[in-house]
């Protein structure tokens, strides 16, 4: 093993030391095992160092922010700098690898020779502690494309990216959200693909995703019993990956069955209007969403801003 790593894992984090614990093991699992982990607090003041330390592991480096930016692109900015490795991974703090997430990755960006290759994710629709303990999961999946490479009116989770350092180096860092109509990896996954990258989908679901922004109130607590629940079935459950995914491909055809059996008018009318706003927005260097959320939201950064209420990180940012 050289003394550099092959892969720099990049998570930021603030104030969410019990979910964060799950995202760094379920890193500390990989199957591969030629990594450093780069946590960045954006100010923390909870027990976020002491969570860290607590593992004992010296591919894991811990910073605190001396100042809170409010969102995750100072935190990665700072973890860029810092990293090492031949290869750059994301991991949002409230989400977790399947073992074998990065070698799959890795090898998928050989195999293609791609500048950065994402893993489709299993997203958790927010399911009460009743409902976990009656097995009634709810999933679906996110960051699939009609073809095999990025289509920037896709959405997809940072935590389900692994790059090149060179694509990072030329991307070049993330945009503060305020400076954005869309959410900064959004923003930057944009750019790298007017870069001319190489932007491919990998053939397999190696990422769980639960989602703070989806969650009302998330960040009022620290614990998540859905965290919990799923970090256990990740560790134990055999069969975990495959029976998610059997849930979420059943709500992937009942979605697809509502615009089939005409229950989705109001979606099917949205999309009419999306195809030549996107269309222009693209051909003019703009992120394809940026019109409607600018008519949505306002200026720039007011999406996170939305965000931060929804889960409840605005709020706490006040106390």
């Amino acid at each position: 093993m050289s003394s550099d790593p092959l892969v720099s894992v990049v998570l930021a984090t603030y104030n969410r030391s019990g979910v964060l614990a799950h995202a760094i093991e379920s890193v500390r699992r990989s199957t591969c095992a030629d990594w450093e982990l780069l946590v960045v607090g954006d100010a923390c003041t909870d027990d976020t160092g002491e969570v860290v330390a607590a593992f004992r592991d010296s591919r894991i480096r811990y910073t605190n922010l001396p100042r809170n930016v409010g969102e995750q692109s100072g935190p990665n900015n700072e973890a860029l700098a810092q990293a090492r490795g031949r290869f750059v991974a994301y991991l949002n703090h409230d989400d977790m690898y399947f073992p074998d997430h990065l070698a799959a990755a890795l090898a998928w960006l050989s195999q293609t020779n791609a500048d950065l290759v994402w893993s489709p994710l299993l997203v958790g629709l927010q399911t009460s502690p009743q409902e976990l303990a009656l097995g009634q999961w709810r999933f679906r999946l996110s960051g699939v494309p009609l073809g095999e490479d990025y289509d920037p009116r896709l959405f997809v989770f940072a935590s389900g990216w692994v790059l090149t350092r060179e694509l990072a180096d030329r991307v070049g860092a993330w945009r503060p959200a305020r400076d954005t109509y869309v959410t900064s990896s959004q923003d930057w996954l944009f750019r790298a693909w007017r870069t001319g990258a190489r932007m491919r989908v990998a053939p397999s679901i190696t990422v769980v995703a639960l989602p703070a922004g989806e969650r009302r109130d998330s960040y009022a607590a620290t614990e998540s019993h859905e965290h919990d629940h799923f970090a256990a079935q990740m560790r134990d459950n055999p069969r975990f990956r495959d029976m998610a995914l059997g849930i979420a491909a059943v709500a992937g055809e009942r979605e697809t069955n509502r615009y089939r059996f005409g229950w989705s008018v109001a979606a099917a009318l949205r999309s009419l209007v999306f195809r030549p706003v996107s269309s222009v927005a693209l051909a003019l260097g703009v992120h394809p969403y940026a019109p409607f959320l600018a008519l949505t939201h306002g200026r720039r950064g007011n999406l996170v801003s939305a965000i931060r209420r929804q889960s409840g990180l605005g709020a706490l940012k006040r106390r």
